[in-house]
């Protein structure tokens, strides 16, 4: 049973990825960094440690959570701060200083009592400065994207899968503090920015930056609503609950992109 459910997480951790990944290529960075900022990681780790843990553990994780989300926006913050300005080994340099910011962070955080309410202070203040640090950068669409192999997919998807794996067993193990702080890990963004730094360019990865900030506000509707729905609908059709209120919070952002291009 325990490798059933390691499978189908890291299934899911893959293909997430992956998806994220073509968006960035076949539509526009800016898209997917947005996307990227759904209830991605948060998901299926909630998922499988309600089941796993219980729905109290799950509950007593939020507040954490919340102000966890903060964390990686530090992260987004030092790696474009890291890689504008370092040329050489730039990619290993950015991406482990957002990386050593993130756990600096958390290790403030998880000293630190939570209410939901502060927490949503926290997030939404770095999100707010995250946006302020990226707004220049521009939404530069891939050209000519790589030709999708099985090696390249099974490398993209392991990697991810990999990460999302060890992040929530880690979370299990450490408690429900460092389990709400760790749905601040970037589990489904660091693999994509690699993926997207690595073919592309550092460029493109601030364009998928750009509209992380905001799209970050579906995984705080996801996780807000998570104290009411899981106990009252369980753990499954408490997920499906909150991921239709993240999801309706995207198309509420999709709506008033449109409009700002219709009007400018």
């Amino acid at each position: 049973m325990d490798l059933v459910i390691l499978i189908i997480k890291a299934a899911f951790a893959g293909a997430i990825v992956l998806g994220i990944s073509m968006i960035a290529e076949r539509v526009s960075p800016r898209a997917a960094g947005i996307i990227s900022g759904a209830p991605l990681g948060a998901l299926i780790s909630y998922y499988f440690l309600g089941i796993e843990q219980g729905i109290e553990f799950v509950i007593e994780s939020i507040p954490h959570a919340v102000a966890g989300m903060s964390g990686v926006l530090v992260f987004i913050s030092l790696y474009h701060a890291v890689s504008s300005r370092i040329e050489r080994y730039n990619l290993l340099l950015s991406t482990l200083a957002g990386v050593l910011g993130f756990f600096c962070f958390a290790l403030i955080l998880q000293n630190i009592t939570f209410s939901i309410v502060e927490g949503l202070v926290v997030a939404v203040t770095a999100a707010l400065l995250a946006g302020f640090l990226l707004r220049r950068a521009v939404d530069i669409r891939v050209v000519a994207p790589v030709r999708m192999t099985m090696q390249l997919l099974s490398l993209r998807a392991g990697f991810a899968a990999a990460l999302v794996v060890s992040v929530v067993g880690l979370a299990k193990i450490l408690g429900p503090v460092w389990a709400g702080i760790l749905m601040g890990f970037p589990m489904t963004l660091l693999p994509t920015l690699l993926i997207v730094h690595v073919t592309y360019s550092k460029e493109h990865v601030y364009a998928m930056l750009r509209g992380f900030p905001l799209g970050i506000g579906s995984v705080l509707c996801y996780l807000l609503t998570v104290p009411i729905s899981f106990p009252a609908l369980g753990v499954n059709f408490g997920t499906m609950a909150s991921l239709a209120v993240a999801l309706g919070y995207l198309a509420v952002l999709s709506m008033l992109f449109k409009w700002r291009r219709r009007n400018t």
